[in-house]
């Protein structure tokens, strides 16, 4: 899968960013994304093979929310210092929805029923309303 920074707003406006399974941002030398005005190693961004997380050193923010760590999913801003990223994850689900589910289908008895019972009562209310009349 490839994820993406897109820097919203700060010195880097514009700019993508391609993350690797361990990217580490900050203003050190030896980050993959170096971005002066931040902590030498400000964040961490990990993916695991089913989530992509944020690891907070300094001042972290996703969608407003200070953080220390964080599983992210497509759309997320990041807030670093005074820089703003929108992170780009194609297909990348929220976490609590990543496992999957088995749809339980209906019976086909179970419709009979249901017909049965709407039928029974739409009998009922006529049988009421002409006994009225």
């Amino acid at each position: 899968m490839t994820f993406r920074l897109k820097a919203a707003s700060g010195a880097r406006t514009g700019e993508t960013f391609d993350l690797a399974d361990d990217t580490l941002i900050g203003s050190a030398e030896a980050n993959q994304i170096r971005i002066d005005g931040l902590e030498g190693e400000h964040a961490r961004i990990r993916f695991d093979g089913e989530r992509l997380t944020v690891e907070a050193r300094a001042e972290t923010h996703v969608n407003g929310e200070p953080i220390h760590s964080r599983a992210l999913k497509s759309g997320d801003e990041i807030r670093l210092g005074s820089n703003r990223f929108v992170l780009q994850a194609p297909g990348l689900r929220p976490p609590s929805v990543l496992a999957e589910t088995t749809r339980r289908r209906i019976s086909p008895w179970t419709w009979v029923a249901m017909g049965v019972v709407a039928v029974s009562g739409f009998a009922a209310v006529a049988a009421f309303v002409l006994t009225r009349i």
